[in-house]
């Protein structure tokens, strides 16, 4: 791709998401859902639905179903009348624990790289476990927003552009015309870019990172496709040179 120059390709900011595409939560996630689950039942030890029995199956369904929702009444037996309230609950549990998920490598040494650029994060994750990561690996002055679960209706979480609108307000406050970026690794982070695109009226580019190696088959599934796909932060800087400068 060429390097853009007109004031309405002109990247005015970068989304992220937060959990497989800055860090690697997913066993601190199993521990938070293992809670969760908790509230439903009790002696939930004695049931641990078998997607929480090892790194690997947890991530395979993770990435297999396109939102929360669907994992939680796929493989976790939560009733439809149920999701709202385990939804609620998951922000609370991610709260009290406090484990500080590995970053993937060479993000930490990408951030500088990016100063001057108005950064942001939408996740279905905790804000405050998200700003408490960002502190711990000294990254945190490099985002200006996050968006996190709690800041989000619970019928207009991902992939619904609530909060791609939210957070790309707070980063462009004047709504300068542009183009964002948008980074994730699920196919839902795809969509859910594509759709603030066409609520926000703005260009959005869709980079999906695969730091886990996980995609595979999956990628070629998808409904909408990212407009980059990366393995590695190396592939993903050699991208972003291309399209910011």
């Amino acid at each position: 791709m060429q390097k853009m120059t007109s004031d309405e390709n002109r990247i005015i900011a970068i989304l992220w998401d937060y959990d497989g595409t800055l860090v690697d939560s997913a066993r601190k996630n199993m521990n938070v859902t293992i809670e969760v689950l908790r509230h439903f039942d009790p002696d939930i030890e004695a049931h641990i639905p078998p997607v929480l029995q090892s790194y690997d199956a947890y991530q395979e369904a993770n990435h297999r179903y396109r939102n929360w929702r669907e994992l939680y009444t796929n493989c976790y037996g939560i009733p439809s009348d149920k999701l709202d309230e385990a939804g609620q609950l998951w922000t609370p549990e991610q709260q009290r624990n406090k484990t500080i998920p590995d970053m993937f490598p060479g993000l930490i040494e990408l951030f500088p790289m990016l100063k001057g650029i108005p950064m942001g994060i939408c996740s279905q994750n905790a804000s405050e476990s998200i700003w408490d990561t960002l502190s711990y690996y000294g990254v945190a002055d490099y985002f200006s927003h996050v968006i996190g679960y709690a800041d989000v209706p619970g019928n207009m979480q991902k992939p619904h552009p609530y909060g791609f609108i939210k957070c790309a307000e707070a980063l462009n406050p004047d709504n300068k015309a542009g183009t964002y970026i948008y980074i994730g690794d699920h196919s839902d982070d795809v969509t859910f870019g594509k759709n603030g695109e066409a609520a926000t009226g703005n260009k959005v580019i869709c980079i999906t990172t695969d730091y886990l190696g996980i995609h595979g088959e999956l990628y070629a599934s998808w409904k909408t496709a990212p407009d980059y796909f990366t393995r590695n932060t190396n592939e993903l800087k050699k991208i972003l040179e291309s399209l910011l400068w």
